[in-house]
């Protein structure tokens, strides 16, 4: 199996469309702070991560930190409701997690997370990357 984290999420809705340019730019900024630590890639394990607002956004570990592409689509480009990304725990799974808790606090409805690491300890280091980069709480994300 491998250590995963999910989401349900509604890429056709108009909430999610009107939303979808600060998930983009918060992305960016999530990603801009990790990556002074953490060693972040495009898809493939190359390159830079891709932070599109009509293409979508997509990034991996940087090799040999690699493992499966964390992805999310641009509004319209699909109809499938959910995602899944297996990141084996490797360091780029603090981006992952913090993305995926950006979202979730900026639709809080439309927006489901799950894990199967612990939504509270694991997370812990997004918990505290969000509230330090977005002056904002977290709680629990409800699956």
């Amino acid at each position: 199996m491998g250590y995963t984290h999910y989401w349900q999420y509604q890429p056709a809705s108009a909430a999610y469309a009107a939303v979808w340019p600060r998930i983009v730019a918060d992305t960016r900024r999530i990603l801009t702070e990790i990556g002074t630590t953490i060693a972040l890639a495009g898809p493939d394990g190359t390159g830079t991560p891709l932070l599109d607002l009509t293409e979508g956004i997509a990034y991996n570990g940087a090799r040999p930190d690699d493992f499966e592409t964390f992805d999310l689509a641009p509004p319209g480009a699909s109809d499938r409701p959910w995602g899944f990304c297996k990141t084996e725990r490797r360091p780029y799974d603090l981006a992952v997690t913090a993305t995926l808790l950006r979202c979730h606090l900026l639709l809080p409805d439309e927006f489901g997370i799950g894990s199967d690491g612990n939504l509270d300890s694991d997370w812990a280091p997004a918990h505290k990357l969000i509230q330090n980069l977005f002056d904002t709480g977290t709680t629990r994300p409800q699956p």
